[in-house]
């Protein structure tokens, strides 16, 4: 099954909580790394629905359908699934890791779990680091580090409110029940921890900075509309297939 890639996965969880109203947004962001072409990403938010827009197909989250969709611009299909469907692949793909692991000498076992981050947690702790404005949003600047060492740096406004409070329950429900941690594999990812989450339930990123990859994602533009019900299904002309045919390896 081809992954959800962890920077969408991180701009999914960055829905703002502020009191402000709610409607359609429009978030357009740049991510940069060295050596690299910037990648453009679209969001799209409106009453429980999400959309991300890349180069490399586009992620719908759709709270009111209780859908997750995934297309594949190389063969120009997409694939869908329910939250209890989402959960099970993710369920099997973690025993398949486990099995992998098993499998293994206890030397490279050790060595492939440090690699992937797999036993004890690092120490997270989050700092504040002031204030700036972006795109005519105040925002507060948080460092985050792993055992000491800096990891990355969040600009987050609390002035957004993409959803309105029950939508957005809804859709944090739908994402949290898809997207199921294994405690016996325990793969550490920051994005998931505790102190990043209750980070982003303060408001929308519009900067992050992650030193461990030196990558910079940075919100171009932001603004507030309608936006029509085509952005939050399969582009016109795609065709349905199974989660594991998506990717350009089956093209």
């Amino acid at each position: 099954m081809r992954k959800i890639h962890a920077s969408i996965l991180a701009m999914i969880l960055t829905i703002g909580l502020a009191p402000s109203a709610w409607g359609g947004w429009i978030l357009i962001s740049e991510t940069v790394k060295p050596g690299m072409s910037p990648i453009r990403i679209t969001n799209y938010y409106q009453e429980g629905r999400f959309a991300s827009y890349t180069p490399y197909g586009i992620t719908i989250i759709d709270a009111q359908k209780g859908l997750i969709i995934q297309t594949d611009p190389w063969q120009k299909a997409y694939a869908k699934a329910t939250s209890q469907e989402m959960a099970q692949k993710i369920r099997e793909s973690h025993e398949k890791v486990k099995a992998w692991l098993a499998s293994l000498s206890p030397k490279n076992r050790a060595h492939v779990e440090k690699m992937m981050g797999i036993g004890k947690k690092p120490k997270v702790t989050v700092k504040k680091r002031g204030k700036e404005t972006l795109l005519g949003q105040p925002c507060q600047i948080f460092e985050i580090d792993l055992d000491g060492e800096k990891a990355m740096k969040l600009w987050i406004t609390s002035g957004v409110r993409p959803f309105s409070p029950q939508a957005e329950k809804k859709f944090r429900k739908l994402v949290e029940e898809a997207f199921p941690e294994d405690k016996e594999l325990g793969i550490f990812k920051l994005e998931s921890t505790p102190e990043f989450r209750n980070l982003t339930h303060q408001g929308l990123v519009l900067k992050l900075v992650d030193y461990r990859t030196n990558t910079i994602t940075r919100a171009l533009s932001l603004k507030k509309e309608e936006i029509p019900d085509s952005r939050f299904v399969p582009p016109s002309g795609y065709r349905e297939v199974p989660w594991e045919k998506l990717g350009p390896k089956n093209k």
